[in-house]
Protein backbone atom coordinates (compact mmCIF):
# COMPACT_ATOMS: atom_id res chain seq x y z
CA UNK A 1 0.00 0.00 0.00
CA UNK A 2 2.79 2.46 0.85
CA UNK A 3 4.36 1.82 -2.58
CA UNK A 4 1.17 3.00 -4.26
CA UNK A 5 1.10 6.15 -2.15
CA UNK A 6 4.79 6.83 -2.90
CA UNK A 7 4.23 6.35 -6.65
CA UNK A 8 1.25 8.70 -6.54
CA UNK A 9 3.31 11.40 -4.82
CA UNK A 10 6.02 11.08 -7.45
CA UNK A 11 3.53 11.40 -10.28
CA UNK A 12 1.92 14.48 -8.76
CA UNK A 13 5.26 16.12 -8.04
CA UNK A 14 6.28 15.85 -11.72
CA UNK A 15 3.52 18.23 -12.70
CA UNK A 16 4.12 21.88 -11.95
CA UNK A 17 3.82 25.29 -13.52
CA UNK A 18 6.32 25.60 -16.35
CA UNK A 19 7.30 28.54 -18.54
CA UNK A 20 7.72 28.29 -22.30
CA UNK A 21 10.05 31.10 -23.43
CA UNK A 22 10.27 31.89 -27.15
CA UNK A 23 12.61 34.33 -28.86
CA UNK A 24 11.73 35.85 -32.23
CA UNK A 25 14.26 36.67 -34.98
CA UNK A 26 14.05 40.35 -34.03
CA UNK A 27 14.86 39.56 -30.38
CA UNK A 28 11.34 39.81 -28.99
CA UNK A 29 10.77 37.37 -26.11
CA UNK A 30 7.39 35.75 -25.52
CA UNK A 31 6.62 33.79 -22.34
CA UNK A 32 3.71 31.45 -21.77
CA UNK A 33 3.02 29.85 -18.39
CA UNK A 34 1.72 26.30 -18.53
CA UNK A 35 -0.15 25.47 -15.34
CA UNK A 36 0.24 22.02 -13.77
CA UNK A 37 2.08 20.57 -16.78
CA UNK A 38 4.41 17.60 -16.95
CA UNK A 39 7.84 17.96 -18.55
CA UNK A 40 6.86 16.14 -21.75
CA UNK A 41 3.62 18.13 -22.04
CA UNK A 42 5.61 21.35 -21.79
CA UNK A 43 8.12 20.17 -24.41
CA UNK A 44 5.30 19.20 -26.76
CA UNK A 45 3.64 22.60 -26.37
CA UNK A 46 6.86 24.60 -26.50
CA UNK A 47 8.31 23.92 -29.95
CA UNK A 48 10.51 26.04 -32.20
CA UNK A 49 8.91 27.22 -35.42
CA UNK A 50 10.11 28.61 -38.73
CA UNK A 51 7.84 30.56 -41.06
CA UNK A 52 8.94 30.62 -44.68
CA UNK A 53 7.61 32.62 -47.60
CA UNK A 54 8.73 31.77 -51.14
CA UNK A 55 11.64 29.72 -49.80
CA UNK A 56 13.02 32.52 -47.60
CA UNK A 57 12.88 32.42 -43.81
CA UNK A 58 10.57 35.23 -42.75
CA UNK A 59 10.42 34.51 -39.05
CA UNK A 60 12.16 31.95 -36.86
CA UNK A 61 10.97 31.46 -33.31
CA UNK A 62 13.20 29.49 -30.95
CA UNK A 63 11.49 28.12 -27.84
CA UNK A 64 12.60 26.32 -24.70
CA UNK A 65 11.07 25.24 -21.41
CA UNK A 66 12.42 27.22 -18.47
Amino acid sequence: MSLIVFASVLMVSCKKDRVCECTDTDGTVYKTTLLDAGKQQAKDYCTSQTIEFSGQVVNKVTCEVK
